[in-house]
Formats: C-alpha cells, structure tokens, sequence
C-alpha cells in the first residue's frame, strides 16, 4: 500500500478479576500500528471517518485483522485528530495485511474515489510501529455493558533517556505496574515500546474508564496503593532514573470504533 494511502457494572469491577499476562509470553507479543491523523475543519474531516468506517475497517475484517480502535481527540492533541489503532499477531502479518490491501479490488477502488480530486480530508497522518509488552502481549477490549456511553480513553506516552532506562521502565509494568492498574480500576488496552517513529526511545499505553470521575478514582487509588508506594522507590525504576518526559492525551472512541 502507498505511504500516503488511509490505510450491566461499572468498568472496574468488570475488571476486577482479572490478571496480567506472564512474561513468558514475550514470543507471542503482537505488533501495533499508531497512526494519528491531522485534520481540519475546512477539509470536511467526516470524509476520513467515513472511509475507515465504511472502508478500511472492513477491508480489515475480511482479513480477519484487529481489533481496530478508532477515536477523537479529546484533548493532548491537535483537533481535530483520528487516532487509529491496529492489532497486529506478527510484523509477517502486518506485511501480509499491506500486501492484501493492495489487492483488495473493492478497498482500492474506495481509495481512489477519496483522493480522486486530490482534495484529502486530513493534513498529513504520522504512524508509530509499537511492539507489545511480554507483560501484555495483545489488545484487550474492555467489555460493553447494554446502552453504556462511550469511555474515556487515556493514552499515555513515557520518553526515556536511554534505552537502558527505557528497558528498565518496560520491565516495571511487566513485573509489577500493570498489576497494580488493574486493581485500581484501570482497564489495560494495550502497552508497546516504539521501534519507529518519533522522539525515541519511548513507549506507549492506552487504558480506559467509565468517565473522566472513574478516571480521577483510579488514579487516586493508583497513587495511594501500597504496592506503588514501594515500586516506585525500587532502583533503576524511579521516574529520575526510568522517564524523562510524559505527555497525555485524552480520546473518546468513534461510533465505529472495535474498542468502546
């Protein structure tokens, strides 16, 4: 594919019983594709939202790849944006999905009929290739409850140093850190270390909540938590040593979107 082509209960006692994936799972951790796609208003961005609706998530689907989480800025980023999210099981198949775009006769056909007046319904769209953590080797969709209103999506991004202090970093959530969110009410979509794109090395995660007051309740419970209290303070793991800079950014999932 061209560069330039589109490719009943709350939330955290939903998640309550769940547990992390063993390290051991690292040889089966899929791959992630973040793209990010800069709109405008004076450029009719429904007509993006649209092609991947009617379009790529289901050219997608015929390949049997995803979920595919699709969402708007809330705020942290330019808006109007579209954030997009592919869930990979292997680089193999991500090649084999790019291939198989190509030679999807209806999905090209769409794409030619969108750029056909050279007129695009978005700016430019950068793209992040992510590796998942061993720790959590897949997307998970949180559940969706009969007539739930749409999440609060966070998705965070931690830029370290080093490689070193990046590795060290990655190892916390393995080990202790995303066991920690999940008992206090996050619930973990996905985390990967970036092997492209920009302001390396870094990683990032998305969790989501019922609402922005779900979210506040968690993170309060996350800072008070006795075992982050003693994590946080372990060498090599403190936030001196681990993350130079975090940036956050806040998303609400489209109508469309396979994560809700």
């Amino acid at each position: 594919m061209n560069r330039r082509d589109v490719l009943k209960t709350g939330l955290a006692a939903s998640i309550a019983g769940a547990t992390s994936v063993p390290a051991a799972a690292a040889e089966n951790s899929h791959f992630y594709e973040l793209r990010t796609y800069e709109l405008r208003n004076d450029l009719q961005p429904a007509r993006i939202q649209e092609f991947f609706q009617q379009q790529f998530l289901p050219a997608l689907k015929r390949q049997s790849i995803g979920p595919v989480g699709c969402f708007n800025v809330i705020s942290g980023l330019n808006s109007p944006a579209l954030v997009v999210v592919i869930d990979y099981k292997s680089l193999a198949e991500m090649q084999t999905s790019l291939d198989a775009l190509q030679a999807d006769k209806e999905f090209t056909k769409a794409l030619q009929t969108l750029e056909a007046t050279g007129d695009l319904p978005y700016v430019r769209y950068e793209s992040v290739l992510l590796k998942a953590f061993a720790g959590h080797p897949q997307i998970e969709v949180p559940p969706v409850a009969e007539k739930q209103p749409p999440r609060v999506f966070e998705l965070r991004t931690y830029e370290s140093r080093t490689t070193v202090s990046l590795r060290n970093k990655i190892d916390m959530f393995n080990r202790e850190e995303i066991k920690i969110f999940r008992a206090c009410g996050f619930a973990p979509v996905f985390f990967g270390e970036a092997l492209t794109g920009t302001r390396l090395p870094h990683l990032t995660y998305l969790v989501g909540f019922d609402n922005m007051a779900a979210r506040e309740k968690a993170w309060d419970a996350f800072r008070a938590n006795p075992d982050w209290a003693r994590v946080k303070n372990t060498p090599g793991w403190t936030d001196p040593e681990a993350v130079s800079n975090i940036h956050a950014a806040f998303l609400r999932p489209t109508s469309f979107s396979q994560i809700r």
